[in-house]
């Protein structure tokens, strides 16, 4: 593909979408650590602050907790690396 203005715009959407994928991973793989900190922050904010103790920056935290109960069943895990191995291939065709 030629490395133009939408080539440019999919591979910043490819990367963004990878930067959060790898918190939705975490997350999926420390549900039960999730599932305290939620339950144990006095609000949302607070929840998004700790989650900064994984490592997670505010777009990553906002994702996590936007994920729904039943985004954390164990095979989301591999729609989670499924969707991240197409993303990676995608971004090697672009040059990325």
């Amino acid at each position: 593909m030629s490395g133009g203005a939408g080539a440019e715009r999919e591979l910043g959407y490819i990367e963004m979408r990878l930067h959060v994928l790898s918190a939705l991973a975490l997350a999926v793989e420390r549900r039960a650590d999730l599932v305290d900190l939620v339950a144990d922050a006095p609000d949302v904010g607070a929840a998004a602050a700790a989650l900064g103790a994984w490592g997670l920056d505010d777009a990553q935290a906002r994702a996590v907790l936007d994920l729904q109960v039943r985004r954390l069943a164990g095979r989301e895990r591999e729609r989670l690396e499924a969707e991240r191995e197409r993303l990676l291939a995608r971004r090697a065709e672009l040059g990325g």
